[in-house]
């Protein structure tokens, strides 16, 4: 179907005569006839009445008329809406993390963009990162950001930021006196760990293992990071987590942060995508952001 002849038929129809729609498009009035009499031989039918100073439509010409300015209307808001897309004036932005990327840091990335970006529609999925990589590779969302490098060759992943993990215990646990245990110590110590698919998990034993802590005492496998901190709080074990997840808690001494000596704990936060999948014009604004925005301009300060 020809849109543009369909747009030359309608406006004929409202202006009732050739050569206005001729001028109006900087065409010939020959031209916009012969455009007519191509609908005419497509349709076998005859659109205009010409017998007059003033075209009228005939039957067929109504019913065409009719479907027509649908048709028209349709592509009108077909690109309105598309230009609202690359402007950002419109349409969703849906993004995943893992746990602890989703309830510590994304909220504060999300924001800045709402901010930008009022009209854009945004909505966050937390899940651990197994999950997260698996509903990102379905297509639920575009883009993802999780606790660990992926290892699946379908997805790229870019280090976005750096974070801090650190040992904990709880107010009256025998080390809360103190600023450093070793290593062997802390494996002698009921530990409180995040379910399998954990990226701060996988993490968190890579980093043991490779800094000598090569055995846990695993007492718990919890699910969240809120339930790991009551559990520590309580005094049921010790823990580690990012530091962002602790902070509140450190600060009011209802937790203690515990030195592991020799051991620094750190990892990076990724983003990742599927490997040349198309990305919305939100999803490209936000991967930028994401890309070349220092979480120090976004987030609290931590002491």
């Amino acid at each position: 179907m020809d849109l543009i002849k369909l747009r030359t038929f309608c406006s004929i129809a409202q202006k009732g005569n050739f050569s206005a729609v001729a001028e109006d498009f900087f065409m010939s009035q020959s031209a916009v006839s012969q455009q007519i009499q191509a609908l005419e031989r497509r349709y076998g039918v005859t659109l205009f009445d010409r017998g007059s100073k003033k075209v009228t439509l005939t039957d067929p010409g109504r019913i065409l008329y009719a479907k027509a300015k649908k048709m028209l209307e349709l592509e009108d808001e077909i690109n309105h809406e598309l230009d609202d897309l690359r402007g950002l004036k419109g349409g969703d932005l849906r993004v995943g993390a893992s746990t602890t990327v989703g309830n510590y840091l994304m909220p504060f990335y999300l924001g800045r963009f709402k901010q930008m970006y009022p009209d854009i529609k945004v909505s966050l999925i937390v899940e651990n990162t197994r999950i997260i990589e698996e509903q990102l590779l379905s297509g639920l969302f575009a883009l993802g950001v999780v606790e660990h490098e992926v290892q699946n060759p379908s997805l790229a992943s870019l280090p976005i930021e750096r974070d801090e993990l650190v040992l904990f215990v709880g107010p009256d646990h025998r080390w809360a006196e103190g600023k450093e245990v070793t290593k062997e110590e802390l494996m002698q110590e009921p530990f409180i760990t995040r379910e399998p698919g954990s990226g701060t998990r996988e993490v968190i034993e890579q980093a043991l293992n490779k800094a000598g802590v090569t055995q846990l005492r695993v007492a718990l496998e919890l699910g969240n990071s809120s339930a790991i901190k009551t559990a520590v709080e309580a005094g049921l074990g010790v823990s580690i987590l990012s530091r962002r997840a602790v902070h509140a808690q450190l600060e009011s001494r209802m937790l203690k942060q515990i030195q592991i000596k020799g051991v620094a704990l750190e990892r990076d936060f990724f983003l990742i995508t599927v490997a040349d999948r198309y990305l919305s014009p939100a999803s490209e604004e936000f991967k930028a952001m994401l890309e070349n925005t220092e979480s120090s301009d976004l987030l609290p300060k931590i002491g």
